[in-house]
Order: structure tokens, then sequence, then C-alpha cells
């Protein structure tokens, strides 16, 4: 069992001698402010969404919908719109 760690463990120190490999640090040229290191953007922050129970006409199964406040108005609208366009309808 020693032996087998023997060349396991001089791979190790071997790779723990190694430095990590560093690219040089560019240097400004004269009159050019230095450049500090780009930070990587944090991620955009996704708009909180906000979820509502439904109940589907006929059933009594209730349905969680969620969405943003945008979606939920341009829902609204559409909702809206299609109300109006069928009231102008003539009844039969």
């Amino acid at each position: 069992m020693t032996g087998a760690l023997g060349p396991l463990m001089a791979l190790m120190l071997a790779q723990a001698a190694v430095p990590a490999a560093t690219a040089p640090a560019a240097q400004p040229e004269k009159g050019e402010p230095a450049k500090t290191e780009a930070v990587t953007p944090a991620k955009a922050e996704k708009p909180k969404k906000v979820c509502v129970q439904e109940t589907q006409l006929g059933s009594h199964f209730k349905t969680r919908i969620c969405a943003t406040p945008k979606e939920w108005e341009r829902r609204r609208e559409r909702d809206a719109d299609v109300l109006s366009r069928g009231s102008d309808r003539p009844t039969q």
C-alpha cells in the first residue's frame, strides 16, 4: 500500500511546487491613466413575480399563475380589449 502512494504523493508535491501561471500586468503608456482589472458585472436582477391562484371556470381546481407586474398589466389590457370588442356585437 505504501508503494502505491509514493508516486501519487510525489505528483501532488510536484504540482504544489510549480507556481501558478499568471500573465504579467500590462504597463500603461505615458500619459495614459492606469487601468484597473475589469470586474465582471453583477447579474441583472430579475423582476419580482407576483403569483395569484385562479379557479378555472367549471372547475374546483385552482391554478397558480405567476407573472411580473408588467406582464399582469399587459394581461389586463388584453382582457379589457377582448371584452370591449365582444360587447360591440349585437345580441341575437
